[in-house]
């Protein structure tokens, strides 16, 4: 009877450890994945950054060709008017 119960303890001993190893596991990966979701913030901010400077420059740029194509057509036009 005294070798059978000191069986059975060995065996539950060796079950909680385990859990209490699985249980570490799980916490270790759970501090990991916080830490990847902060990173993944910071980069997804930073490419919202990127796409806001890039919306504002491609309407600049919008702008400019514009601006460049009314200058442009008002010198073609004053040329053209002194010519005839």
């Amino acid at each position: 009877m005294n070798k059978s119960k000191t069986t059975i303890l060995i065996i539950i001993f060796f079950l909680l450890g385990a859990l209490v190893d699985r249980a570490f596991l799980y916490y270790e990966q759970g501090e990991r994945n916080k830490m990847l979701l902060r990173e993944q913030e910071s980069i997804k901010e930073d490419y919202q950054m990127l796409i806001r400077k890039f919306e504002y420059v491609e309407k600049e740029l919008k702008l400019r060709m514009m601006m460049d194509s009314l200058i442009n057509d008002s010198i073609y036009t004053d040329t053209s008017s002194d010519n005839s």
